[in-house]
């Protein structure tokens, strides 16, 4: 099993082939984050594989220890010889590490108990649980709760669970205590003026309840 990147602190950097979008992304490396998971549902195959491939080295130039993983998108993962992150649907954990291999860091997207058990989740190094508070990039979606997380943690131990949805640095303690590793975070560093200043406020909430 391949270990997290430290500190845990997963940055959704959500809509990454734009390039403001990235440039923020390289922000928040720049400010002591040290792991970017590549996200963009809308992206065409050829454009998200594009930007992944102009993006990683330069996150790497802002900081050499940076992991870089990416979501669904096995095949540039693999391309680039990154980390990937799978869930419900596309390729299994199983199929995933087959292509990617025993140090490749595979994540999966959960959102209820069963999936912590579940066929698709073999082979994985940690989970996404979201949303665990409301959150505006899935309005639609009501968030689970921490009395859910500290459940889904429970049963997934003991591959850890980074909390996702909603997290701000106030309520990182919240999801420390209720059993998570770390926290993934999107809008509170994708979506405000400051990344730098935002991501060490993360950064400084998780050294304090380490």
């Amino acid at each position: 099993m391949a270990s997290l990147p430290r500190p845990p602190l997963a940055l959704i950097a959500d809509g990454f082939t734009s390039d403001a979008r990235a440039d923020r992304a390289v922000k928040a490396v720049q400010a002591g984050v040290r792991w970017v998971h590549l996200r963009d549902h809308e992206a065409k195959p050829k454009a998200f594989a594009t930007a992944a491939r102009v993006l990683a080295p330069r996150l790497r130039s802002a900081a050499a220890d940076v992991t870089v993983t990416v979501n669904s998108r096995v095949d540039v993962a693999e391309a680039l010889g990154l980390g990937a992150h799978v869930g419900r649907r596309g390729p299994s954990g199983r199929e995933a590490r087959e292509r990617l291999g025993a140090k490749a860091l595979l994540g999966y997207s959960a959102h209820e108990h069963a999936e912590a058990k579940g066929d698709r989740t073999q082979g994985v190094d940690y989970y996404f649980f979201s949303p665990v508070f409301p959150t505006t990039s899935k309005p639609d979606q009501p968030p689970a709760g921490v009395g859910t997380l500290r459940a889904f943690c429970r049963v997934a131990s003991p591959v850890p669970v980074l909390a996702l949805g909603g997290i701000t640095p106030e309520r990182v303690s919240v999801c420390r205590g209720a059993g998570a590793r770390g926290v993934a975070v999107l809008s509170g560093i994708m979506d405000v003026d400051t990344p730098r200043a935002a991501a060490r406020a993360y950064l400084r909430a998780l050294a304090e309840h380490a």
